[in-house]
């Protein structure tokens, strides 16, 4: 087992404008020694250190999955995640205030942003491959805010143990699809009527699709803008 013994103090000064630092050595003895204002080779040597262990903590690994649009690291060990699937036929879960049936139901080619502990979602109208100039479209679901916040709901998912881009992903697509639609969390989710449009959709067994009605809102905004 490692030993560590104190070697720098490090005091901060504060006036109403600006920091002034300054550091002081520990002798053999554990004296604190003489102040000197603190080195930015030394400053840049401690930062170093914490970002590399951040940075080894949320760096992801293997091949970048073709839907992936977008992967930054974010300072705390944090990433940012961009990316698209295209419309798909996806078993979605009603409350049972909603009085609507638990079943598989055509949804539209959608945009997910993962960011720390926060996802987002969009909606888009084709299936190809986002550019910074696609439009993006209020995500027509419930748990869903105006500005495409994610209410999370009850899933049950476990985080994945392998630090990969599509283990990532595939965590937060489940948390999103397994929890439980329950509540309006905001206004003009669709053009018309949320739960006309849901019954009308999930009365055609999957049969019709978001791309045969007009109901999707433009957020008017691009891709670019959440970059």
């Amino acid at each position: 087992m490692s030993t560590y013994r104190p070697e720098l103090s490090i005091v901060v000064y504060k006036n109403d404008r600006d920091y002034y630092l300054e550091s002081h050595t520990i002798n053999e003895k554990g004296q604190v020694m003489e102040g000197k204002p603190l080195l930015q080779e030394t400053l840049q040597g401690i930062i170093g250190v914490f970002f590399d262990e951040r940075k080894n903590m949320s760096q992801l690994t293997g091949i970048l999955p073709d839907n992936l649009l977008y992967f930054a690291l974010l300072p705390g060990g944090n990433h940012k995640l961009i990316w698209h699937r295209p419309a798909e036929v996806r078993v979605m879960h009603f409350a049972q205030a909603l009085h609507l049936p638990t079943a598989k139901v055509w949804v539209p080619s959608m945009l997910y942003v993962a960011e720390r502990n926060h996802l987002s979602v969009f909606a888009l109208k084709a299936n190809t491959r986002p550019t910074e100039k696609t439009k993006l479209f209020r995500a027509p679901f419930y748990n869903v805010s105006n500005e495409g916040s994610v209410c999370l709901g009850n899933a049950s998912v476990k985080k994945p143990t392998d630090k990969t881009h599509a283990s990532q992903m595939k965590y937060w697509e489940d948390l999103f699809w397994l929890s439980e639609f329950t509540h309006l969390n905001g206004d003009h989710a669709v053009k018309s009527n949320i739960n006309k449009v849901w019954k009308q959709l999930l009365a055609s067994k999957a049969k019709k699709k978001w791309s045969d009605i007009d109901e999707l809102v433009d957020c008017k905004q691009t891709l670019k803008s959440i970059l």
